[in-house]
């Protein structure tokens, strides 16, 4: 089972080289069918596309993509992420406050889409100066957002405050507000999969701002555990921000939405069931 398309291609060299034996399936999760095509051309997986036996995804977004590129749909099958409930536990009450406290959490790279995050809360401070933003994450657009958060003077409420552990990041999501994640399609044409940190958010009862973007619309539930916009739409994050600071029980509804959608789709016991059912059904087929 290969993680990433290139592990895919790399596992038929070594099956053609008498080192591995037996099935291939490959999981694609994101870079591998954006950017990676993007550099590479649509024909880069064609071999693997025909030798390879079953190929995963982690939305029905990436599934149409992969058939686009050339994958037989009879061998596409969309198998969700997921996390462990029992680290991830529902935190409504806390959220309930004066301050409010919105969390960024990933690389800093440009698919992460975090300027628009700051662009946004710059705006918000006029109105809201009391608002406060965490972005939790190092990358090589570091130096670029602290210049950023300098030149719109709001480095009273915006913080980079570097990597965080797990149980870190559980701890902050507990007196977070609100999840913003204004993943954007960079200009080599990389995308997300759907960020983990989504998922984690909205099993905490932290509903989540993000985008039109690759398969986040079908984790995040417009309108009901948190809204959409669309990309680089700085604008867009600043109405769909204020909305929630402004209601309270629409943060308490969206986040319970969100918890019941995570322990239906993506509970990591469930779905590494699922997985290994998919294996059998693998193994029993000609």
């Amino acid at each position: 089972h290969c993680h990433y398309g290139l592990n895919g291609k790399a596992a038929l060299f070594f099956k053609d080289m008498g080192v591995l034996q037996g099935r291939v399936v490959t999981t694609f999760h994101g870079y591998d069918i954006s950017s990676y095509v993007y550099r590479m051309g649509r024909e880069i997986y064609s071999e693997l596309f025909t030798r390879g036996d079953l190929f995963l995804c982690v939305s029905e977004y990436m599934k149409k993509r992969l058939i686009e590129l050339g994958c037989s749909e009879e061998k596409v099958c969309v198998h969700k992420s997921g996390i462990d409930l029992d680290k991830f536990t529902l935190n409504i009450q806390d959220k309930v406050n004066k301050r409010v406290c919105l969390v960024t959490i990933g690389r800093l790279v440009e698919k992460k889409g975090v300027q628009y995050g700051i662009r946004a809360v710059a705006k918000l401070v006029k109105k809201y100066p009391d608002i406060e933003y965490l972005i939790v994450g190092e990358g090589p657009l570091r130096g670029e957002l602290e210049s950023l958060i300098d030149s719109l003077e709001v480095g009273k409420q915006v913080k980079l405050l570097g990597w965080k552990r797990q149980d870190e990041i559980v701890e902050l999501l507990k007196r977070t507000d609100m999840l913003l994640a204004p993943s954007v399609t960079t200009e080599d044409g990389d995308q997300e999969g759907i960020p983990v940190v989504i998922m984690e958010a909205l099993a905490q009862g932290v509903p989540v701002i993000s985008t039109w973007h690759s398969g986040i619309p079908e984790v995040v539930q417009d309108g009901k555990s948190g809204f959409l916009v669309p990309e680089r739409d700085v604008d867009g994050l600043v109405d769909k921000i204020e909305s929630l600071i402004n209601n309270a029980e629409l943060r308490i509804s969206m986040g319970l939405n969100g918890r019941q959608f995570i322990e239906k789709h993506h509970n990591l016991n469930m779905l590494n069931n699922e997985l290994l059912s998919i294996y059998k059904r693998l193994l029993e087929s000609n």
